[in-house]
């Protein structure tokens, strides 16, 4: 059985990358006599936001460019002001997503940004709280521990009273088992404090390898989980006041900062600006949200959390000051000539002819299906009125008996009407006659 790694095809094979990771930065400051994991967390932290600020570049690069090109957005809006039609909303998106095109503006970037640092989120999760299962070293100072105990008699009924008995959090329940084997007390030793351990100890008081294991290693154990003021990164922090609610509450204040630093920038849509308003308002949730999540995981991943939300503010507030003094005219063109190169390319990958992304694909067959619309209301529109003239038409040559409604009626001269009329008042004439 592999030790509590996550299992999944994405979270499990993710898990194992980022704890592969871990296990390469813990193994370099074990070599410096740097035991505790929390240096660790952070570096690796700082690795992970450094993978992904390509990203984050050309996300804000996408907003400071279409905040620039904002004249050119308002003049789309003022051309299609006040017009509600299908039609027109749909020839305002196309303008707008063309113009969008031309100077490689993507404003989905900063949405893919934050879906990738879900599942990071995820997986790291996975790892920090079964650190033992990812990082060699530190398995190594539970595996006396979990020999030793093995080879007591009862050894899997006495760890199932031991969880029971002192609350041990996120422990594995062993009692589902058929066969306890070291990795599976390994689970259970990794969620133990140091009080934790030595209340285990009492409990195999009998057995002297036990006991020495424990004292052996519990020094170590309990170091490589330590962080600043005796902080446990394997336990949650809780609702008690402890210093370990330093890590919550500044997850919570970066993940606000970072928020705050954020300029709003509009995309020259008025519907799209409203949209992005209220995921805005809905965003602003999130630092709530991470300050309830950090203090009911461990302490960790808070760190992660809190450290993660603090390099996202340094990065932020490094491009609003380079954008403030840069030459946006000289990034504009240079954008524009690189979209219309990457546009070239793709042309010329699909032998000469444009191909269309998905929304304009979407954006063709609205207005394909909307002109056909129009066709059909139109010939629709011309087959009733027909039908309406022909209803309500009277011919000129039928007999009239009301002879002042005859002279009201005027033909063209030489039409067949006329003629027809001529020839019904001769025959009139004679009759009365």
């Amino acid at each position: 059985m592999i030790l509590t790694q996550s299992s999944g095809f994405l979270l499990g094979n993710l898990s194992k990358l980022l704890g592969w990771i871990m296990n390469g930065i813990y193994n370099l400051f074990n070599n410096m006599n740097i035991i505790t994991i929390a240096l660790s967390i952070i570096v690796f932290t700082v690795i992970v936001r450094l993978l992904m600020f390509p990203l984050s570049i050309r996300s804000t690069r996408s907003s400071k460019i279409q905040a620039y090109l904002q004249p050119e957005f308002q003049k789309i809006n003022k051309k299609y002001k006040g017009k509600k039609d299908q039609a027109s909303i749909l020839a305002k998106q196309k303008e707008t997503s063309a113009l969008q095109k031309k100077y490689g503006i993507k404003m989905s970037t900063g949405c893919i940004t934050a879906l990738i640092q879900l599942p990071i989120f995820l997986s790291l999760y996975n790892v920090i709280q079964n650190i033992p299962a990812y990082v060699d070293r530190i398995k190594a100072l539970y595996q006396p521990i979990a020999d030793s105990i093995l080879k007591v008699s009862g050894a899997k009924d006495t760890l199932v009273n031991f969880v029971k008995d002192n609350a041990i959090q996120r422990a594995p329940d062993l009692s589902q088992l058929s066969e306890l084997t070291s990795n599976n007390v390994i689970d259970v030793l990794a969620k133990c404090s140091g009080d934790s351990l030595d209340k285990l100890s009492t409990v195999f008081s009998n057995n002297t390898e036990v006991v020495s294991a424990i004292a052996a290693n519990k020094e170590k154990i309990v170091a490589s989980n330590e962080f600043i003021l005796g902080i446990n990164l394997s336990e949650a922090p809780g609702w008690a006041w402890t210093w370990a609610l330093i890590i919550p509450i500044s997850a919570f204040l970066f993940q606000l900062l970072s928020m705050v630093v954020t300029p709003q920038q509009s995309s020259g849509d008025p519907q799209q600006d409203a949209q992005m308003k209220s995921m805005r308002r809905f965003m602003m949730i999130m630092p709530i949200m991470s300050f309830f999540v950090t203090i009911t995981v461990p302490a960790g991943l808070g760190l992660y959390w809190a450290v993660s939300a603090m390099v996202s503010v340094i990065i932020t507030v490094s491009q609003n000051l380079y954008y403030k003094h840069a030459d946006m005219d000289a990034i504009t063109e240079k954008a524009r000539l690189k979209a219309e190169a990457r546009a070239e390319r793709k042309k010329a990958k699909n032998g000469g002819v444009e191909k269309q992304g998905f929304l304009d694909r979407m954006q063709a067959a609205a207005t394909g299906q909307n002109q056909a619309e129009q066709k059909s209301q139109d010939s629709e529109g011309m087959r009733q009125y027909g039908s309406a003239r022909l209803k309500s038409y009277t011919s000129s040559t039928s007999y009239k008996n009301d002879s002042t409604e005859k002279k009201n009626v005027k033909y063209k001269p030489g039409s067949l009407a006329a003629k027809a009329n001529a020839v019904r008042d001769y025959h009139e004439r004679n009759n009365k006659d």
